[in-house]
């Protein structure tokens, strides 16, 4: 008789107590007995493997393990498939062709690309509603590359296992990855007033964190430490620049991924874009562009008609303006995370001072043009627009020595 969802839940807990407790024999041989169920719950053979490991069977512990992989690529987790594999290549570094497997099961079988197509072609056909088809969940980054673009990228991810309480990166520390988490917590962690820890946010399996420091160059904002055993997926943004190399469309979908990442959220922190709802932000982020500029170069120059504003994605500008006695006038210093430009999405006046790339820059461009219909539902913007143009305004006077002015 088939045994109902609960039954195997209740199988489940009791080969895991076993396992917890290191009776090993006794976690195989009930996980063994749902192994049948493993297609539709891949963490039987995945345990399967775990154990066959620590009793030194390898053979067994690669073949449940292929399993797992097998299972986890064809229900969508690739990222966790992913983890599984690495684990496969820990024990035997020749078993190489597993990371192929999965990049071509997750491509044909329902990685996003694939299944956009096939949904527009089930609509052309008219067989179905849209709505109909399943589709994997989609995985950030991983959902929108090729067959040959994923295996790359597989190649280079690393796997850890963390135990609870240790430090993954701290504050002030290089960021150069992205971590994915496969299974278990982390906390976000930074400092109070006094100088000591606070827990700013708690992250879980399948969240994404360490992005803003590896687009950006910049260094970390706060410390992760495990809260519990955590299994996580590293990608190293020079790892990355290598693939790169070799697939240049990978640079587009990392530019894809960093806005819905990092720039979706520096919008929703903007005093412009804050009104604006989700929906609305990605439908201007799907429009943005990025341009990079070398050390010295002018972005922005006094006297021209803007209609574009900034963000800075990785570098550092100055803003400058000239006074009649002192001559040029630094007014500040921007880097990652920073937007300038703002006048211009409100204005057709020229621009009020000058912008000079300090060190080689990138910037994402938002232009009057492209987000003129969002303004025209939000006319708070308008005033907070006018706020800070009012402010900026009054700045550059003063640096350059004069009273007081009209926007020019």
């Amino acid at each position: 008789m088939a045994q109902g969802l609960k039954e195997i839940a209740a199988i489940k807990d009791k080969a895991e107590a076993y396992f917890s407790k290191g009776k090993l024999k006794d976690a195989l041989e009930i996980y063994e007995s749902i192994k049948f169920y493993s297609n539709k719950e891949p963490r039987i053979t995945l345990r399967i493997g775990d154990i066959y490991r620590k009793i030194g069977k390898n053979n067994e512990a690669i073949n449940a393990y292929k399993l797992s992989v097998n299972a986890f690529v064809l229900q969508g987790f690739v990222t966790k498939a992913i983890g599984v594999c690495k684990v496969i290549m820990d024990i035997d570094p020749s078993q190489t062709d597993i990371q192929k497997k999965i990049a071509e099961l997750y491509t044909s079988k329902g990685g996003v690309p694939a299944e956009e197509k096939r949904v527009e072609e089930v609509k052309q056909e008219g067989k179905i509603a849209e709505d109909k088809v399943e589709r994997f969940p989609r995985t950030p980054l991983f959902s929108d590359l090729t067959k040959d673009e994923l295996i790359a990228l597989i190649s280079k991810v690393k796997h850890h296992a963390i135990s609870p309480g240790t430090l993954i990166f701290q504050e002030g520390a290089n960021g150069d990855s992205i971590y994915i988490i496969n299974s278990g917590t982390v906390e976000i962690v930074g400092k109070d007033k006094t100088g000591n820890d606070i827990v700013l946010a708690s992250l879980k399996e399948g969240d994404f964190f360490g992005e803003f420091g590896f687009f950006s160059n910049s260094r970390r904002e706060a410390s992760v430490r495990a809260s519990s055993t955590v299994n996580l997926l590293e990608i190293i943004k020079s790892d990355v620049n290598d693939i790169v190399e070799r697939h240049k469309r990978v640079a587009e979908v990392l530019f894809d991924f960093y806005k819905e990442r990092v720039v979706d959220r520096l919008m929703a922190l903007s005093p412009v874009f804050k009104p604006l709802t989700p929906a609305d932000r990605k439908e201007i982020l799907a429009r943005l562009t990025h341009e990079k500029f070398e050390q010295g170069k002018n972005i922005i120059n006094e006297g021209e008609i803007g209609d574009t504003m900034f963000l800075i994605k990785e570098g550092k500008v100055k803003v400058w303006v000239k006074n009649p006695e002192k001559g040029t006038v630094n007014m500040a210093e921007l880097e990652e995370g920073d937007f300038f430009g703002e006048i211009a999405l409100a204005t057709s006046h020229p621009r009020i001072a000058n912008v000079t790339a300090v060190a080689d820059t990138e910037l994402v461009l938002f232009s009057r043009p492209m987000i003129k219909d969002i303004l025209g539902k939000y006319p708070e913007i308008k005033n907070i627009l006018e706020d800070i143009i009012k402010a900026r305004v009054a700045d550059v006077m003063k640096l350059r020595g004069l009273q007081s002015a009209a926007l020019v």
